[in-house]
């Protein structure tokens, strides 16, 4: 990791006060996240200018901050910061998040013999990380992302941890043109994984050919072992073919046997090494078989032992708000409710359905960044209940509603039910929902449906 002089020469900056050899523990845009010893990048927002909460984290103990030449009150915040400790490490630059991103590319240049995995795909980034880091990780000292830090901030916040790691496994995301090239640059990658091709986005992109495109960038500055680990079944996807800058290895459903889904694991055989082996992954979902498969695929690149690969598959564990199962007085609760996309909810509603249960109950609400073709979306996503039978659908969101309307045509209309206020939709569930059921919550992040979820899981705990 870098010292301050470091930072300061990363970022062409001025340092005002403190120890130039002093290393932070840790970086954060959060003020309420700072623990002591962290260094603190206050990030200017469309709500709010974290120059506002410097001073607190100065209180917390914070190792230093960067602070803008063009904040109005500079010279206050840096003398009061200095009043309240001495040593506080006081950088000044011209942008905070420009500071942020030219720090963590240098400490990147810096640490080019570590190897990086870098992950994108429409779907299953998250879910794709964490098995490939439990596999790796098996072997190697291993650099994860935390929490949902796959933009340039938090990439940059990542690439500024990489210090003695023996491999990283990052997540790039990106929600407009061109942000991918970014971060192509920033993490020069030994190895991208993409794990799928979907409509997230789709609002921004207008198509999944333009999808396709921006994810294939994270490959433009590819480097050492230089290969990309694919879904083979994914119609762009399958696309891609080795050329002159990297590999390209797919992977496929064709690859797989035997498969036994149970109540909390899912087991099946698979090529490891050129041997037939079974594996099991203690997580529900078939959607895991492609998470696993481009694990397996990033373990025998980093030549990790068939027996360690299969244990760290066994080891997996999938973030909260995807897919966690909670049952509470015989109640089933699944809430998937850490993000949503047409392909994410089909593959839920598919695996909740295979689940069972007396009664299996979807709380859906809208799915956000689809621009013109939300109302397509939605009432197409109707469909799957030609395929899967739920007893209710409860629904909210406008979008929603179309689903619900067009849902009608598979199921009885009575047990579809559409609510425009959360408190409703709650009231009337928990009044539904008896020993037994399995109620499937997904939604996306802008529907606030992990709040919902924690509340029927309060409420049920207090019946």
């Amino acid at each position: 990791m870098l010292n301050i002089n470091e930072i300061v020469k990363a970022c062409n900056g001025r340092l005002y006060n403190g120890d130039g050899n002093f290393i932070p523990k840790s970086y954060e845009i959060d003020s309420r996240e700072i623990k002591s010893g962290d260094f603190f990048i206050p990030l200017i927002g469309e709500n709010t200018d974290g120059h506002c909460y410097i001073i607190d984290c100065v209180k917390k103990n914070v190792s230093g901050f960067f602070i803008s030449s063009k904040y109005d009150n500079k010279e206050k915040i840096i003398e009061e910061s200095k009043a309240l400790n001495p040593n506080v490490c006081i950088i000044e630059v011209e942008d905070t998040l420009k500071a942020l991103v030219s720090a963590g590319k240098y400490n990147r240049e810096k640490h080019r013999d570590i190897p990086i995995v870098a992950i994108t795909g429409s779907v299953g980034k998250t879910s794709t990380r964490e098995m490939v880091a439990s596999i790796l990780s098996q072997k190697y000292t291993t650099l994860v992302t935390k929490k949902n830090y796959n933009s340039n901030i938090g990439i940059s916040i990542m690439c500024l941890l990489i210090d003695c790691q023996e491999v990283c496994i990052l997540e790039a995301g990106i929600d407009k043109f061109d942000e991918m090239e970014e971060l192509s640059e920033l993490l020069k990658p030994d190895v991208v994984v993409i794990t799928l091709i979907g409509t997230s986005h789709i609002g921004t992109f207008k198509t999944q050919e333009n999808i396709f495109s921006e994810k294939l960038k994270l490959t433009n500055h590819i480097k050492g072992i230089s290969k990309v680990i694919t879904n083979g079944d994914d119609k762009y996807l399958s696309t891609l073919t080795s050329n002159n800058n990297y590999d390209v290895i797919k992977v496929s459903i064709d690859n797989v046997g035997n498969i036994i889904t149970g109540e909390d694991y899912l087991k099946f055989v698979t090529t490891i090494y050129n041997e037939k082996l079974e594996v099991k992954v203690n997580q529900i979902g078939n959607h895991n078989i492609y998470n696993t498969l481009m694990g397996i695929k990033v373990g025998e690149t980093f030549n990790v032992s068939k027996e360690d690969i299969i244990r760290g598959i066994a080891d997996y564990k999938n973030f909260v708000g995807r897919m966690q199962k909670n049952t509470i007085n015989g109640i089933t609760l699944i809430d998937d409710t850490y993000n949503a996309s047409n392909e994410s909810m089909r593959s839920g509603l598919i695996t909740v359905y295979n689940l069972t249960a007396k009664r299996k109950i979807a709380v859906l609400g809208d799915m956000f960044d689809l621009g013109e073709n939300a109302n397509e979306i939605h009432k197409k996503l109707a469909s799957i209940f030609d395929i899967v039978n739920y007893n209710y659908i409860y629904t909210l969101g406008d979008k929603m509603k179309l689903m619900a309307k067009e849902a009608g045509r598979y199921m009885d209309e009575t047990h579809i039910k559409c609510f425009d206020e959360r408190d409703k939709l709650v009231a009337e569930l928990i009044k539904e929902i008896r020993e037994g059921d399995v109620v499937y919550f997904k939604a996306s992040n802008g529907m606030k449906f992990t709040t919902l979820y924690n509340e029927i899981e309060r409420m049920l705990e207090q019946k």
